[in-house]
């Protein structure tokens, strides 16, 4: 299967399809452990305005917390060299998702949190369809929710990720404008989700998916969202 490209790296016959995904400068990345303070003007005791470059600096702490500079230098820095997914039905194709969903989900197993044994990267790529139908800037579905972007991450889900024992991911609300931010942060949430199966469930996809949603009809959502992607790979 042929790979996917990134950025401006993409073939001519692809770029009619690659909207949603845009490499930053490379002042707005960090390695991790890191982070980016943005251009500043300051003022000398002697009353002269000075200007301070953007650069990175080092956290404190020993924590390592990604942050949006942090998912941002990873996935730019890292493999590219992945399959086509295909598209879900009735959808485009978006294929310059298909690297991001995969990046993220061998970043994720490779950090040793608990997926799902059989867990299908396309099957990221139905949640995302089924979510927010590919618009990474879709509002909330509900007036109940502030569920946002592509993955419809929550603030409760914001804040209970900068608290997570593994993994810990500390953004902003507008950082989920972002498609790298955005899948990153929703497949380590669906990892959480599927680690927090009660022992009396069985610790199985349909159970993560039904976890990931969060609201009353999670059964109902899961079961649709199953029959998409099985309608998809049909």
């Amino acid at each position: 299967m042929a790979p996917i490209w990134r950025g401006q790296d993409f073939p001519e016959c692809l770029k009619l399809n690659m909207s949603l995904i845009k490499r930053p400068p490379t002042l707005k990345m960090a390695p991790p452990g890191f982070h980016v303070v943005e251009r500043q003007v300051k003022i000398s005791k002697n009353g002269v305005k000075y200007f301070v470059k953007a650069h990175r600096r080092k956290n404190s702490g020993k924590k390592i917390v990604l942050l949006q500079e942090n998912i941002l230098y990873l996935y730019w820095h890292g493999d590219s060299d992945f399959p086509r997914l295909g598209a879900v039905k009735s959808y485009p194709e978006y294929p310059e998702l298909d690297s991001v969903i995969q990046f993220w989900l061998q970043y994720w197993q490779e950090a040793e949190l608990p997926f799902p044994k059989d867990l299908d990267p396309f099957l990221i790529k139905v949640i995302i369809a089924k979510k927010s139908s590919f618009n990474p800037k879709a509002d909330p579905r509900t007036k109940e929710s502030s569920a946002y972007e592509l993955m419809q991450i929550t603030n409760k889900t914001r804040r209970d990720a900068k608290n997570l024992n593994d993994g810990l991911v500390d953004l902003e609300r507008r950082d989920l404008e972002d498609p790298v931010i955005s899948i990153a942060m929703g497949i380590r949430w669906f990892s959480y989700k599927f680690s927090c199966i009660p022992s009396k469930e069985k610790k199985n996809i349909f159970n993560a998916i039904r976890g990931y949603y969060q609201w009353d009809n999670g059964e109902e959502y899961a079961k649709k969202v199953m029959a998409m992607y099985h309608a998809s790979k049909s």
